[in-house]
């Protein structure tokens, strides 16, 4: 068999020769913090591999899944009968690369009780999009 040796995580892990490896990328917004994508291989070079969702190399054991770290970010609730946005007691617990910064988003003073699903769950986790003037990036 030829080409490169892959990466295949199932029970166990396992190598792989394939035309070329696929595997995740980092997703602040998951649970996880990788996409959704298998670290797997592809008997086809033109096997399709999103960017936004997916890694695709062609060395040996390239397709390593990315390191990732805990940080901790506010989620937010609107308390019955209440007109403001506010921090829930506890925090949840988001994902980063190493060495980087964790960014929490957090609602600005334009954010309306109608916008408090942006800052929930794993929603809070990494930056603002640019433009959201609901939105406040903390880090």
């Amino acid at each position: 068999c030829t080409g490169v040796q892959c990466l295949i995580k199932q029970w166990y892990q396992r190598r792989v020769r394939a035309t070329k490896c696929l595997g995740p990328v980092f997703d602040g917004t998951t649970a996880t913090g990788l996409s959704g994508q298998n670290q797997t291989c592809a008997a086809d070079a033109a096997t399709p591999c999103d960017a936004a969702t997916c890694a695709s190399c062609d060395t040996d054991d390239c397709n390593v899944i990315p390191e990732v770290v805990d940080y901790m970010c506010e989620e937010f609730e609107v308390k019955t009968n209440a007109t403001a946005i506010t921090a829930k007691a506890d925090k949840i617990t988001c994902k980063k690369l190493p060495k980087t910064d964790g960014e929490c988003k957090t609602p600005s003073d334009t954010a309306a009780v109608a916008d408090v699903a942006e800052f929930q769950g794993q929603l809070v986790c990494m930056a603002c999009a640019d433009g959201n003037a609901k939105c406040t990036t903390v880090s």
